[in-house]
């Protein structure tokens, strides 16, 4: 629902960058309900493309070409932004260009099944994708019945939160990339008693704090 320019992301990603020594690029895609699917994932793979344009030295902003570090790539993102870097880490195992990408953290799982199909994030996916007629077993909704196998980064991180109605979805999809063959490691961090994305809502609690510093971990490992 938010922008990279939000104040609620903007605080949350200076938290992280602070606590890992990282840099972080933020993706302002074009957004529902103006731009339906698959605009959403067209406009992050473009940013994904861009990013790794400096992997030679020479992409187009030099501050990334002295200072980043491309051998340890992290993408990541809360609800329809998890969604989102899921299916980049699936579009980069198939690409499979210069690139590695070291892990995925997946922040409050935004998938839907017919299991796990809630009424209010149900109407949010017919508005970004009003044309679908496959409603939540659309695959870029329900990934899990979809081919993992081949998800392009080495380890993942899904984070759920106890009180979270999609939080069924996250420890689904953990155990499903499990058992599909990828080669990759994946856990799973569950805060109990939180509702979706309440590191956003309250960043200054203790339990966001703990978000973080798992983060930090996994990106420092």
């Amino acid at each position: 629902m938010g922008t990279a320019f939000s104040p609620i992301y903007h605080t949350f990603l200076t938290s992280v960058v602070s606590a890992a020594d990282c840099i972080a690029v933020s993706v302002d895609y074009r957004r529902a309900p103006e731009h339906h699917v698959p605009i959403v994932y067209e406009d992050s793979w473009d940013a994904m493309e861009w990013i790794f344009r400096h992997i030679s030295g020479s992409g187009p902003e030099d501050w990334l070409n002295e200072n980043a570090d491309f051998g340890r790539v992290f993408i990541a993102g809360d609800s329809a932004g998890e969604n989102i870097a899921h299916h980049m880490g699936i579009r980069a195992g198939k690409e499979r260009g210069e690139f590695i990408i070291s892990g995925m953290t997946l922040f409050h799982p935004f998938f839907l099944s017919r299991v796990g199909a809630v009424g209010y994030f149900e109407g949010l996916w017919d508005i970004a994708s009003p044309t679908s007629d496959k409603g939540v077993v659309d695959p870029w909704i329900n990934v899990v019945g979809s081919d993992l196998s081949g998800l392009g980064c080495l380890r993942v991180l899904v984070m759920v939160a106890g009180k979270d109605v999609l939080a069924r979805e996250g420890w689904v999809y953990a155990e499903e990339l499990k058992k599909s063959g990828w080669e990759g490691k994946v856990e799973v961090m569950e805060t109990k008693g939180e509702g979706h994305v309440f590191h956003l809502r309250n960043p200054n609690s203790d339990r966001a704090r703990v978000v973080v510093q798992r983060f930090e971990e996994f990106l420092k490992r």
